[in-house]
């Protein structure tokens, strides 16, 4: 089975006023903060497509120099937005065939307990902490029902700091994108 590789971003791109998610690059003078530009999006949205572009291939395809293309790269890598490579694996082809998304209602003086808890879940791919009726979503992959009940009913159940749990299965995944780069007029 062949992989893809892509590029893994931080989500906390520079955003401005936002002085926590405002990363500085040792190399961009004076600490400023990183902010990518049309060329630095458009290496990373060619990157999105098809990871294992060498340096030379990528600026090609950019339009820009191998120098530039190279500079760019450090520069975002430095900064923290540019964060590694990783491959794409099918969860099917792995035998995981069914996704659940899984809300978490949390007892609010336990948070920091469940996310440590839930890292040593290894059916969990994706865990966030989110505001409305419920406090955490999950995204669950095994191998069959059995596997996701037990997950759920008595192993997510038998943390003491999680509520309650709801349950939707996942029929068809239509967008997954490694990332999502800002959009600009």
């Amino acid at each position: 089975m062949s992989a893809r590789f892509s590029v893994r971003l931080a989500a906390e791109m520079a955003v401005p006023g936002s002085a926590s998610r405002r990363s500085t690059s040792s190399g961009s003078g004076g600490g400023q903060p990183v902010q990518p530009d049309s060329t630095d999006l458009r290496l990373l949205a060619l990157l999105r497509g098809e990871g294992r572009l060498s340096v030379s291939e990528l600026a090609n395809r950019a339009h820009v120099s191998r120098a530039t293309a190279y500079l760019r790269l450090q520069r975002l890598q430095e900064a923290g937005i540019l964060r590694g490579y990783s491959a794409q694996v099918s969860a099917r082809g792995l035998g995981l065939g069914v996704t659940a998304v899984v809300l978490l209602s949390v007892r609010q003086p336990d948070w920091r307990k469940v996310e440590d808890q839930l890292r040593q879940f290894p059916e969990v791919e994706y865990f966030a902490f989110i505001t409305g009726t419920y406090d955490a979503i999950l995204i669950v992959r095994t191998p069959d029902i059995d596997t996701l009940r037990d997950v759920v009913l008595e192993r997510l159940q038998a943390v003491p700091e999680i509520r309650s749990t709801q349950t939707s299965f996942v029929l068809e995944e239509v967008i997954h994108r490694p990332y999502v780069l800002p959009v600009r007029p």
